[in-house]
C-alpha cells in the first residue's frame, strides 16, 4: 500500500484537539448520529480525515471486531492517533487525503465514514471524491458524512454568500463560549477568515453534497440533521446499491 502524505494547515494546529471539541456537546452529537448509521456487521471501515482518532474510536466502539483504517493529512495527527491505538493490530493510519484513496483496492470496505474533514474539498474536486468513496465501498456498503455545512451557495465573497457564511460562523462562535469551552470558541474564531476566503475550509450546503454522491451513483442519499439544527451541522448517509 502506497503512503501519501499531503500538506494541510491542520497539521500545524497546536491545542488538545480531543479535549476542547470533547467540550462541544453539538460536536459529540454529530458523531454519536453518525457511527449509529454503521451496519451492524461491517468488517472493514475506513475514517476518512481520521485526525488524532477520535471518530476512529467511536467507531472501534461500536464495531468491537472490525478492521479499521484512518487516512488523514496532517503527519502529526497521524501520528497521535497511531500513538492511540497502538495496543490494536486491527486499528490503523496511514497518511493521505480523500483525493489519495487510489491506495485502496475496490470495493475494500463495508462502510466509509468521516468527520468535520471534506469540507477542506476544492469544490471542483467534489465529483471525483465522490466517485472514489463509492469505488472503495462493497456492494450495499454505506458512506456516512458528519460535518458543518451552510444555506447559501455561491462565487467566493459573493455578498448571499459571505453574509450567510459570517452569520453562520459567529452564531457557531457565541454558542460555544456559551455552551462548550473558551477554547472551542477560540477555534472557530481563528478559522473564520480562512472559511470567509475560502482558503482549506469551504462550506456547501447539504444538498450539494447530496446531489453530487447522487450524480457519483450512489442509491440513496439521506441528510439528518442533529442538535441544535441552527448550527447546520448535518449527518449524510449514501448508500452504493448492490
Amino acid at each position: 500500500m502506497t503512503q501519501v502524505e499531503s500538506r494541510t494547515h491542520w497539521n500545524d494546529v497546536d491545542i488538545d484537539y480531543d479535549k476542547v471539541l470533547a467540550t462541544d456537546a453539538s460536536n459529540v452529537a454529530l458523531l454519536s448520529a453518525a457511527v449509529g448509521r454503521l451496519p451492524a456487521g461491517a468488517e472493514d471501515v475506513l475514517d476518512v480525515g481520521s485526525g488524532t482518532g477520535r471518530l476512529t474510536a467511536l467507531c472501534r466502539a461500536a464495531l468491537p471486531k472490525a478492521r479499521i483504517v484512518g487516512i488523514d493529512p496532517a503527519p502529526t495527527m497521524v501520528a497521535a492517533a497511531r500513538r492511540k491505538f497502538a495496543g490494536d493490530p486491527e486499528v490503523s493510519f496511514v497518511p493521505g487525503a480523500v483525493q489519495d484513496l487510489g491506495q485502496f483496492p475496490d470495493a475494500a470496505f463495508d462502510a466509509v465514514i468521516s468527520s468535520f474533514a471534506l469540507h477542506h474539498l476544492e469544490l471542483d474536486t467534489y465529483p471525483a471524491a465522490a466517485a472514489e468513496l463509492r469505488r472503495v465501498l462493497r456492494p450495499g456498503g454505506v458512506f456516512i458524512n458528519a460535518d458543518q455545512f451552510c444555506r447559501v451557495m455561491g462565487p467566493p465573497g459573493s455578498p448571499e454568500r459571505a453574509a450567510d457564511v459570517l452569520d453562520l460562523l459567529t452564531t457557531k462562535a457565541r454558542h460555544y463560549l456559551r455552551h462548550a469551552s473558551f477554547e472551542r470558541m477560540l477555534l472557530q474564531v481563528d478559522l473564520i477568515p480562512r472559511f470567509m476566503r475560502e482558503d482549506g475550509e469551504i462550506l456547501t450546503t447539504p444538498g450539494y453534497w447530496r446531489d453530487v454522491l447522487a450524480a457519483a451513483g450512489f442509491d440513496r442519499v439521506d441528510v439528518i440533521a442533529t442538535e441544535p439544527v441552527d448550527l447546520y451541522n448535518r449527518v449524510i448517509v449514501a448508500v452504493k446499491g448492490s
